[in-house]
Formats: structure tokens, sequence, C-alpha cells
């Protein structure tokens, strides 16, 4: 990633709003906090966070619960820098504390046709290859229909901490649709 200007983008309706004082309230403070100090660059939780929710309350020790990161993936060059920004913050929470740490890679196919299914194995070869130098655990999601309604709905399963997208903006469509489904913040690009 490049130093560059950052920019902030408005939240969808519903959403909470992106603050400094919001981000620190949740759980993404340790980690947007690690990702500046490595960048050297200030207020990324203003141009990164697309909506910011807080923790879900769990009934598992905070010391021994898994740290998931839920990525969007489709193959794309934008959906590619979300997968190693994933990897990154994933392998610097594995470092910083003791919990186990998990991504899960999910590529939504729209349909079952035989070509779409191969095009779906290949996109998630492509993720699995891409983290090969990320040693730790790693889930990869087939998911068939609506994009942000499974993305939910595996952000709810893996009680994901973060979902990660190749998004600029809070007002990309799909972020928009996840604002009220998803129980996690929801992280984008930087933008240049």
């Amino acid at each position: 990633m490049s130093r560059s200007k950052f920019h902030t983008s408005p939240q969808p309706q519903g959403a909470g709003v992106c603050s400094a004082a919001n981000a620190a309230q949740s759980s993404l403070k340790p980690m947007i906090m690690r990702l500046e100090m490595a960048l050297g660059c200030e207020g990324l939780a203003r141009s990164m966070v697309l909506v910011s929710k807080p923790p879900q309350a769990t009934a598992v020790n905070p010391a021994q619960r898994t740290v998931s990161f839920v990525v969007g993936y489709n193959g794309s060059v934008h959906s590619q820098m979300a997968l190693d920004l994933a990897f990154w913050m994933a392998h610097q929470t594995r470092l910083a504390q003791p919990n186990p740490v998990l991504v899960h890679i999910v590529y939504v196919a729209e349909t079952t046709q035989t070509e779409t299914i191969a095009d779906a194995d290949r996109i998630l070869w492509q993720a699995r290859s891409l983290a090969s130098e990320w040693q730790g655990p790693l889930n990869s999601h087939l998911r068939i229909g609506n994009v942000a309604s499974a993305l939910s709905q595996v952000a709810i399963e893996a009680q994901a901490d973060v979902l990660l997208l190749g998004c600029h903006t809070a007002n990309h469509t799909l972020v928009q649709q996840l604002a009220n489904q998803t129980p996690c913040s929801i992280l984008g690009l930087l933008t240049e």
C-alpha cells in the first residue's frame, strides 16, 4: 500500500457513524493502531472503516475467543488487496495477543451452473495460493445466492470481528446492503 491522501466516506443510513471516538470503542482500535504504526499513517479509521459496529457480546472468555476475519473475495485486484490486508491484520493480531486467529475467504456465486462452480473453484484456489505465506488457519467458503446475504451469513456463523471488502467507499452498493445485515464492522481499501 502506498502512502497517500485519505478519503473520509459518509456512512450508509442506519450504520454507525465512523469517528475516532467510535473506532476507539470498537474491537478494531488495536488492529487499526498497528496498521497506522506500520504504514506511518494516521487517521486510517476515517478512511478504511466503512461501517463501524461495537464488538459482539459473547459468552466465551475474551482471552480464549477466536479472532475472525471474513473477506469477500471475487478474484478482482481490489478483493486481492482486501485479502492481503486481512492476512496482514490477522498476522499482526496473532503476534500481539494469544487468541487463535482465523481468516475466512468467501466467494459467492449467483447460480449453480457447472461453469460458474468451476470458476468459483478456480477463484478460491487463487485465494488459497495468495495465502500460502500466511501460516495460520484459513477457511474458504463457496456460497450460492445474493452476495450481501451470503457474506452476512458467514460473518454471523464465524462470529467475525471484521468483514473486509475491496470497496473504497461506504456509498458502494454492497456496503450499503451489508450495513444493516452484518453484525461486525466493515473495512474497505485506502483511496489514493
